[in-house]
């Protein structure tokens, strides 16, 4: 594995005398992990972080129905992105990132700091690993933990006794942040940023996300299990904790989005590339899945429904500024459409479309077959670029979050208020990368798809280009007209409100702002983070078809999303009737196919789990009907006084 070595040896900033041999150990067993020592073990864990959050993400934007293909596979061996067959998958790399990269270099680098006597490093080890569990336990359901690691073939604990560990580690943790014996030990190492990528080695930000995944991991009590005032105040003041946190010191990214955890890249070779840029990088060829951004298609369901695709079902549609010759409106009426994606041409018999769609899994005909006739995906803060950065928890997800609470605590306008106020810096975030993209200092605009891509918006005589955009966002997010007078004085709309265009649908509109205003954002602003799939879960892919109505006043959360074409006919489609089709979704990622398969067969069996496909169908405790589970921690059977 030297390749490797020197690829994680590389990726560190300035990692300058650290070798490729003290980065890593030799691995000829793809089971096995890499061994770590205490100074070189930090930086392969933080990459790992972020690396665990994209894996997830990159399942997920496809199981949401964000993205699609154009092709309709039956059985392939992308089932997440296709016919959601999976029992013939090889490997899922979330599995091995938790158990190997994290779980046992974690558990090396923890021994380690004990024996330098180094408690910080402890601390940040712990934070990853919890952050992991999480990831993991919420894709799989039941896994190993209390007696992980003690063999090749360890018993699986159920969701609830992960919980509860997780629970008991975040106040443990909590403590422990709180406590200067352990954060300003007089023997810790120095921890720089040529080991923590994120950090530096700053306690009080990594504290920050240790409050952030007890906001998401209490989130999970709604809709289902406890959607009381007290509960819900308990999410508020988790969420509100790792705000005033994250906002505390010297502040990475500005007074907004403080010191929320981003992993920067450099843009390089390989891994030294961004996760999601077109440099598409990929760990030791196997170890994880390339992202496939180049053959991906948004769907319509994130284009028409959420972005609100502007002209739908007439000859303009996909076109910009196509409502009159004097409109400056945009392909749709988010402005984030062309800040997440290159608007480009499709064949010449259609060329002046810029903005095309699929319904997931579809498939396309001849004329449309190739993916280049489709938006280029490689844009945004995420994925604009091989320097660009991984998010391993937002602000603005924190932000929805306290805003869900808001919500089901009774507090509609509060609710709406925060859901605004986090959708105007998501918007932000993906400008600053688009003008960034521009060269530094450029105070560029997207306007229209030119031959080469990206378009910015120009000035005419009487409008410049930031006026222009600013209606377009004033537009989005007020449901303002934006207008000009004319030389006889006569008014000339030149952006219409949402309501009156696109998906006619003003999502901040606080008297009835509802719960698909709250999630479709959070939807958006999700976009490449692995909460996207979870809240459909947890909202049991509410819809039209399935006419799911949540909570006393059964609202529908994602009017439009619907199945995906050609599913598996013998999983999804054979023997149900069409009301039970419309309520059957993939629910979990089956335990990984091959280590499992291979070492711990005895347990999958017992689970129900071995190459049955009815476990992709069974819910996790949090996407249980409501009032099945009364606690997420319900029957935990975590031994008292256990430490992983």
């Amino acid at each position: 594995m030297n390749k490797l070595k020197y690829i994680l040896s590389t990726l560190i900033i300035g990692l300058g005398a650290a070798s490729c041999t003290d980065m890593l150990d030799d691995n000829v067993n793809p089971d096995k992990s890499h061994a770590i020592t205490v100074d070189t073990g930090l930086p392969v864990v933080v990459f790992y972080a972020q690396q665990a959050t994209y894996d997830h993400a990159e399942y997920y934007i496809y199981l949401s129905q964000c993205l699609t293909t154009t092709g309709k596979s039956a059985v392939g061996s992308y089932s997440y992105k296709s016919e959601w067959e999976f029992l013939t998958m090889n490997r899922h790399p979330q599995w091995r990132r938790h158990f190997y990269d994290i779980g046992t270099n974690v558990n090396t680098l923890i021994g380690n700091a004990e024996v330098a006597q180094s408690p910080n490093y402890t601390l940040i080890g712990r934070t990853v690993r919890l952050l992991s569990t999480q990831l993991a336990v919420d894709m799989f359901g039941d896994m190993p933990l209390t007696n992980a690691y003690k063999s090749n073939s360890p018993t699986y604990d159920t969701e609830a006794t992960v919980y509860d560990w997780m629970f008991q580690e975040i106040e443990s943790l909590l403590a422990a942040y709180e406590n200067k014996e352990i954060t300003e030990c007089p023997t810790n190492l120095v921890i720089d940023a040529k080991q923590d990528r994120l950090y530096a080695g700053d306690l009080e930000k990594w504290k920050g996300l240790v409050y952030a995944i007890k906001a998401r991991l209490l989130l999970r009590n709604i809709p289902n299990i406890d959607t009381s005032a007290a509960k819900c105040q308990e999410i508020i003041e988790a969420a509100d904790a790792a705000i005033k946190q994250w906002r505390k010191g010297d502040l990475l990214y500005g007074a907004w989005f403080g010191n929320e955890p981003s992993y920067k890249f450099d843009g390089g070779t390989n891994e030294q590339n961004c996760v999601w840029s077109a440099s598409q990088p990929i760990i030791n060829s196997w170890e994880s899945r390339k992202n496939l951004l180049d053959g991906a298609v948004p769907s319509k369901f994130f284009v028409v429904n959420c972005l609100g695709l502007n002209n739908v079902g007439t000859a303009n549609e996909g076109k910009f500024a196509a409502n009159s010759s004097n409109s400056f409106e945009s392909y749709a009426n988010d402005p984030r459409l062309p800040l997440l994606m290159i608007p480009r041409s499709g064949p010449e018999t259609d060329k002046d479309v810029k903005v095309r769609y699929l319904e997931n899994n579809i498939g396309v005909g001849t004329t449309l077959n190739k993916t280049d006739y489709f938006p280029n995906l490689y844009m945004g803060a995420y994925a604009g670029n091989n320097d660009c950065y991984n998010p391993i928890f937002t602000m603005e997800e924190l932000y929805f979050i306290k805003a869900e609470a808001t919500y089901w605590k009774g507090d509609k306008v509060g609710a709406c208020a925060l859901v605004k106020e986090a959708t105007q810096y998501n918007i932000q975030r993906h400008l600053d990368f688009f003008q960034a993209y521009h060269g530094e200092g450029a105070e560029v605009y997207p306007g229209a798809a030119t031959t080469t891509g990206v378009g910015v918006m120009t000035a005419t005589s009487d409008v410049t280009a930031k006026d222009k955009w600013d209606a377009q966002v004033n537009a989005f997010m007020n449901n303002e007209e934006f207008y000009t007078l004319d030389r006889r004085g006569k008014k000339v709309v030149r952006v219409r409100p949402v309501t009156e265009r696109g998906n006619e649908r003003w999502f901040f509109e606080p008297n009835s702002f509802d719960l698909e205003a709250l999630m479709t954002q959070k939807y958006i602003a999700m976009y490449m983070q692995p909460e996207q799939w979870t809240d459909m879960r947890r909202y049991h892919y509410s819809n039209k078809r399935n006419n799911y109505g949540i909570g006393a006043k059964n609202e529908i959360v994602y009017t439009a999303l619907r199945r995906p074409y050609n599913l598996y006919a013998a999983y999804w489609i054979d023997g149900l009737t069409d009301t039970e089709k419309e309520n059957l979704w993939v629910q979990r990622v089956p335990q990984d196919p091959d280590t499992e398969g291979k070492y711990n067969r005895s347990e999958l069996e017992r689970l129900g789990a071995f190459n049955n496909y009815k476990w992709l169908q069974k819910p996790l405790i949090w996407a249980q009907e409501p009032g099945v589970v009364t606690s997420l921690t319900a029957g935990s059977e975590l031994p008292e006084g256990f430490v992983q």
